[in-house]
């Protein structure tokens, strides 16, 4: 299996080129230790610091997003490419952005399931009818309330591949770390995506606060009339991103709060075992 080549890239002045690399070697760790696992697909993430390298996927870091922009774009040769915002959380969005290209490149991929819907304040399965959901990993544990660290790096949680099982099993795991734990599970934070080829119509619940089902026809038909969109992903990335700003930690997520400690606990580390080392013969010579 060739891995794919993924290119981190920085827009923005405020972001250096280490913490750019530091970010690029844990998105690789994340690939190669937790998603070929479960997902059959292999990845290297590299920093690059200006143009984007022939054969490469490249990921955009910018200043700041224009409404509507971020997530997966496509070429006009059918490439997938990411853009996202810098904040002090930035690299939850490079984490998700990967992920889903990677189990989706085409980001139009749909897996039968029975229908949800909104019932008050939770979220159930209409087992009579069946529809057809976007594959999207990230999205349904998408909160920084789900993500994890790997070293100080925050990264985001994904589905597996059992989360669109047709029934739920006591021994199956549904997202890496176990946040999800049944199909088609949509956490706090999260939403979900699908196709009813009955109606023709595309359906997002999202659970921005409580649940709720949203009508995307009107908005899809009118995008793909305009050629605004390339893909399903596309359009609906258009339609989430103001309610999800990964990128910028909200106050009190323990994960920033873990990511401090952990930064703290390494940098001391650090210190500690570059002491262990002998100094070299020039920099004995500086020191006289």
């Amino acid at each position: 299996m060739l891995p794919i080549k993924i290119a981190l890239i920085s827009k923005t002045p405020r972001l250096t080129f280490n913490e750019l690399s530091k970010v690029a070697t844990a998105l690789t760790m994340q690939v190669q230790r937790d998603l070929v696992p479960i997902w059959n697909v292999s990845a290297t993430v590299e920093a690059v610091e200006k143009n984007v390298p022939p054969g490469y996927w490249p990921i955009f870091v910018l200043p700041k997003l224009p409404p509507r922009e971020g997530g997966f774009h496509q070429t006009e040769h059918h490439q997938p490419y990411a853009e996202l915002e810098y904040g002090d959380a930035w690299s939850l969005s490079a984490s998700h952005e990967p992920i889903e290209m990677l189990i989706d490149p085409s980001a139009s991929r749909l897996v039968a399931g029975p229908e949800l819907k909104v019932s008050g304040p939770t979220i159930v399965e209409n087992p009579k009818k069946r529809v057809e959901y976007l594959v999207e990993a990230c999205d349904p544990c998408d909160d920084q309330r789900f993500a994890y660290l790997i070293e100080d790096v925050i990264v985001s949680d994904f589905f597996t591949p059992h989360y669109h099982d047709p029934v739920p099993s006591a021994s199956t795991k549904y997202s890496f770390t176990g946040a999800i734990s049944r199909p088609r599970q949509v956490l706090p934070g999260g939403y979900i995506s699908w196709f009813d080829p009955a109606a023709k119509k595309i359906w997002q619940i999202q659970y921005f606060g409580k649940p709720k089902l949203k009508d995307l026809t009107k908005q899809y038909l009118h995008s793909l009339k305009g050629h605004l969109h390339s893909s399903l992903r596309e359009f609906v990335n258009q339609h989430e991103t103001e309610h999800r700003p990964l990128s910028h930690l909200r106050r009190n997520v323990k994960i920033g709060q873990l990511r401090d400690t952990r930064r703290d606990a390494l940098k001391t580390a650090a210190e500690k075992k570059t002491a262990l080392y002998p100094v070299t013969g020039a920099e004995r010579g500086r020191k006289r």
